[in-house]
């Protein structure tokens, strides 16, 4: 029996379950098969793809009504947008006009803020002309009727409202201001010296206020600090030689009083620096008040080292001290003695209360200098260290040396 023959498989029945229905390589394939299984196949294959596309067809048609309604409501939105759409682009017309109605405006503020600026100072230049031709009016008026205070403050006002405007008065103008500052700063200086040689206290407050305003500060500072040094040397001079006098009369050992006449003095610093001390801030702030206190400092050292040196040369302190020396080396001698303790308990008394007074004094003074806030660093310093190494405090070394000598013997106890 003849074998039945078999037809050649297709090359590609092994890849039909990769086959994609509906593309023209499917059709091709399709065109190409000679296999009834593979065709068997494929048909059956064809036949479910087309069930699931009819599922899926009939899912798609169940959504109809929903996607209708959801493309009515789509439909509505782009109404509503392209509404919107026409007010923005309203909108942005109208923004983009009135920002460039802005910038227009803000120019034009600008350019009014510039020309008011230049209307103002053109008006304070006015004003500064009008007033520096006040101001030379009322110093010539002033002048003439000695009213120096007020011509003094014109001064000031002119100089003032000139360093400010540069270019708003003429040279004559700037040149006749000068020339009534002379003449008032020549006879400020005249009368104060004046009232210096005569000591009339309430002139010279008048004139010295006159400095500042003129703006001669260092100079009225240096004036007013002299004045104050020539007072208290006086008044110091007079204790000093009643001092004198009365140590130069026999048996007057007990009205001879160093204490009060150093204490005077110190007094007269202090009261000298506190009673004067805006006047002096006035000047120069608290740098004058330091200048103050190491100008007058000097007095100190001059007149309060002469009243230890005369006590000193007064009481014998050397010679009680050779005494005192002497005697101790020679206590075992018959009949030997020495200074009166009773004396020297006074001596002592007293040295110890010149000594604290000069204390009290200096730490009071460096106290002052160092309570200012707003003064020169190096000022400090070098204001400390007068107190502490001029020749005061140098003299006072020397008699608490003796002090310490003579309370460390004890001789007198014995």
């Amino acid at each position: 029996m003849a074998a039945t023959p078999r037809s050649e498989p297709d090359v590609d029945a092994s890849t039909n379950s990769s086959l994609q229905f509906g593309t023209a390589e499917a059709l091709e394939h399709v065109s190409k098969l000679t296999d009834v299984g593979a065709m068997t196949r494929l048909l059956h294959e064809c036949i479910a793809y087309q069930r699931a596309l009819d599922l899926e067809l009939e899912t798609l048609l169940s959504q109809r009504s929903d996607l209708d309604r959801q493309l009515s409501n789509l439909q509505k939105s782009a109404d509503v947008l392209e509404i919107v759409k026409v007010d923005s682009s309203y909108m942005l017309s109208n923004v983009t006009s009135t920002s460039s109605l802005a910038d227009q405006v803000s120019a034009k503020v600008r350019h009014l803020d510039l020309a008011q600026s230049r209307v103002q100072d053109t008006l304070l230049r006015i004003d500064a002309i009008v007033d520096k031709s006040n101001c030379l009016e009322g110093v010539h008026k002033s002048l003439l009727a000695e009213d120096f205070e007020s011509a003094a403050s014109y001064i000031q006002t002119f100089l003032q409202i000139d360093s400010k405007f540069k270019d708003s008065s003429a040279a004559d103008q700037r040149e006749q201001l000068l020339s009534y500052k002379k003449q008032l700063e020549g006879i400020a200086k005249k009368r104060l010296l004046a009232a210096v040689d005569q000591r009339d206290h309430p002139t010279i407050i008048r004139f010295i206020k006159l400095y500042t305003p003129l703006g001669l500060e260092e100079e009225g500072l240096q004036v007013y600090v002299s004045y104050l040094k020539k007072v208290i040397s006086t008044r110091s001079r007079m204790e000093f030689e009643q001092l004198v006098e009365l140590m130069e009369q026999p048996n007057n050992n007990s009205q001879v009083n160093f204490v009060v006449c150093l204490t005077n003095l110190f007094k007269d610093i202090v009261l000298a620096i506190e009673e004067n001390n805006e006047i002096l801030r006035n000047l120069c702030g608290e740098d004058g008040i330091v200048y103050a206190i190491c100008e007058l400092q000097e007095e100190c050292d001059s007149r309060g080292s002469n009243i230890l040196k005369k006590f000193m040369e007064y009481r014998k302190l050397a010679k009680l001290t050779s005494e005192i020396n002497s005697y101790k080396s020679n206590l075992l001698s018959v009949g030997a003695e020495g200074p009166d303790p009773r004396e020297i308990e006074i001596y002592l008394e007293e040295i110890l209360s010149l000594t604290q007074l000069g204390e009290d004094y200096t730490e009071y003074m460096v106290s002052k200098i160092r309570s200012l806030t707003s003064v020169d660093p190096e000022l400090c310093p070098r204001a400390t260290k007068a107190f502490r190494s001029g020749n005061f405090s140098k003299v006072s070394q020397d008699i608490t040396g003796y002090y310490v000598f003579w309370k460390g013997s004890l001789w007198w106890r014995m």
